[in-house]
């Protein structure tokens, strides 16, 4: 643990440039319009089903964690794990006809080696639970298990431009809609995601529907039924059971950004497979997820002078806990506010953001983001994420302050296109509780090298600083990737 936290000194030199701010350092935002491609018009239904594109993914991965846990603690003699796996992912998407299209895609993921991870697949029992089941495996978690499935598999229909119905070429109106498993990303994860980072990607089966008839005006809306998550078959937790659950995202292109109003509502069933009211955690406060989040969120730029382009993020929610949730929990707010830049410096692209995350907790319950891509927001070690996925924002909330570093061709003479990001985390409770407020800090540092279109390297770090007060314990995780994409 580290005595002496550069946060603020980060960031005093960071608002010498820019007003003060805060960041989320999540995912770019992914449009709400007719989200996934589709390809042309075919003249018969035989064309449309032998027309269609093949895509492959294959994504191999070693990781390691290394967790210094106490002698006394319960957890002693499972503080590392390692896993090589290799991700398979074979899709197939059909051209159009009468703007009806088809897509299926096969997804698995297989160890290679030996097994020296909790993986939260048939390694988690209950009982004993998370923490036995811990104890009993010798290791700290990983959850990438073996796996094979559908990951996506729905019938889409987008509406025709006036005048061709049928004729070969684009004919994208301006309504879309899909019916079955599918891949949801909302703006930048932070509420709805795919999980993409890790090796079994997220899914929804649900319809869903976007339009963007009023020029500028993109609405979305999405009935969602069941979440296939991230653990497989095997795992108690391998998905989530929703009843009369929607997400409703609407956003309106600026001159200089995009505003956007959500509101996701969700309901979900109990897991009989866990004893965990509402099946979807473990501990007061984490394990009902009941609840309606209606938020706005804007999302801008402005080139100021021919060199520098001024990067900004506003975001703020209410999440009311509803249905089966406990008359004891209250609503929650969440507030992002993240400004940086884009400039040259030394030849190279750089962007430097800073910024403050609340997510706000009273003491009882606090803001959750159970179907975010979770890892992309508040460090990549994890500790905001609960061992059977899913946030784990502890009840006296969580304060992150944080500051990146983008820089792309780094060494571009010697080794061509490349991109090196830097991250600081700050983090503390929004509302002191048992004496814990400061939850620690955490340095990443990620750098990525594409060798053709399809082949990206990956090498990644993250060191995590308990603060301390009894949160949790010092955490390495490092990761070695490589990647083939062909579309």
């Amino acid at each position: 643990m580290h005595a002496f936290k550069p946060a603020p000194y980060l960031l005093v030199t960071a608002m010498a440039i820019f007003p003060q701010g805060a960041s989320a350092v999540g995912l770019p935002d992914v449009s709400n319009a007719h989200f996934g491609k589709v390809l042309p018009q075919a003249d018969g239904f035989s064309n449309a089903v032998t027309g269609g594109k093949v895509d492959l993914s294959l994504r191999l991965r070693y990781e390691s964690v290394d967790d210094s846990i106490p002698s006394g603690s319960s957890l002693a003699g499972t503080d590392d794990a390692e896993l090589l796996s290799l991700r398979t992912a074979l899709g197939y998407t059909t051209a159009r006809y009468h703007g009806f299209w088809a897509r299926l895609q096969f997804e698995a993921n297989t160890r290679i080696g030996s097994d020296k991870a909790l993986n939260v697949d048939d390694d988690l029992t209950f009982p004993p639970g998370p923490g036995g089941s811990r104890i009993a495996e010798g290791h700290s978690l990983i959850p990438d298990n073996n796996f094979e499935e559908i990951n996506e598999a729905y019938l889409g229909w987008r509406s025709a431009t006036g005048g061709c119905p049928n004729a070969p070429g684009g004919c994208n109106g301006n309504t879309t809609v899909k019916l079955g498993r599918q891949s949801i990303i909302y703006d930048n994860h932070r509420w709805v995601g795919n999980i993409v980072w890790r090796q079994n990607n997220q899914s929804f089966d649900a319809v869903r529907i976007d339009n963007t008839t009023i020029n500028n005006l993109s609405i979305s809306y999405a009935y969602v039924d069941r979440v296939n998550r991230l653990f497989g078959a095997d795992s108690a937790f391998k998905e989530f059971e929703l009843t009369d659950s929607h997400f409703i995202n609407v956003g309106y292109k600026l001159p200089f950004g995009k505003l956007t109003a959500y509101g996701y509502l969700l309901d979900f069933d109990d897991n009989p497979r866990t004893p965990f009211v509402e099946g979807v955690g473990a501990g007061a406060g984490i394990t009902n997820f009941d609840s309606d989040t209606w938020g706005v969120r804007f999302v801008g730029k402005h080139p100021i002078g021919d060199d520098f382009t001024l990067l900004g993020e506003l975001e703020w929610a209410n999440q009311d806990p509803t249905n089966d949730a406990s008359s004891a929990l209250d609503d929650n707010d969440y507030v992002n506010v993240e400004i940086g830049g884009a400039f040259k410096f030394a030849g190279k692209d750089m962007v430097i953001k800073i910024g403050r995350e609340v997510l706000e907790g009273n003491g009882v319950n606090a803001l959750q983001t159970p179907l975010a891509t979770v890892h992309a927001f508040n460090g990549w070690a994890d500790k905001f994420v609960g061992a059977p996925g899913g946030s784990a924002t502890p009840v006296g909330g969580l304060e992150d302050t944080s500051a990146t570093l983008v820089v792309k061709g780094l060494l571009a003479n010697l080794i061509g296109p490349s991109k090196l990001v830097l991250q600081y985390h700050d983090y503390e409770a929004d509302k002191t509780v048992s004496g814990i407020k400061d939850y620690g800090d955490e340095w990443g540092v990620l750098f990525a090298k594409p060798f053709s279109k399809e082949w990206l390297g990956v090498l990644k770090y993250a060191n995590f600083d308990d603060g301390g007060d009894g949160f949790s314990f010092d955490t390495e995780k490092f990761w070695v990737m490589l990647q083939y994409q062909y579309k």
